[in-house]
């Protein structure tokens, strides 16, 4: 049971560090259309968008519209499902103490597109 528990520690770590140093995907000023479907925050925020065929786009949430979101370490749960049109930038992932760990996709803007949010 111990080695078990070892192996699916080092397996959850092992998955979370890969993840924290991940590398830029998207072009930068590409423009993603999609609804929210996940907030989520460690030492950085990131916001996950389903887009209309079916792919999730993550990013982290630089936006101005993030400030608020970053700050709380949550999003409204009304904003889950709200339609958005994103640009990608590129973003610096830090760690609990603020240290630079590498650069990946971030949404530097975020554009309600729902009538209900405008």
């Amino acid at each position: 049971m111990k080695t078990l528990m070892t192996t699916l520690l080092l397996v959850v770590a092992g998955g979370f560090a890969l993840s924290a140093n991940a590398e830029p995907t998207l072009e930068v000023g590409t423009v993603l259309e999609g609804s929210i479907t996940r907030y989520e925050c460690g030492d950085s925020c990131y916001l996950t968008i389903m887009a209309a065929g079916g792919e999730e786009y993550t990013g982290l949430c630089t936006a101005s519209m993030c400030e608020s979101w970053n700050a709380d370490a949550a999003i409204p749960d009304s904003m889950i499902g709200v339609n958005v049109r994103v640009t990608v930038g590129e973003g610096s992932q830090v760690d609990g103490e603020g240290n630079v760990m590498g650069t990946t996709d971030a949404f530097n803007e975020i554009e309600l597109t729902d009538t209900d949010y405008m």
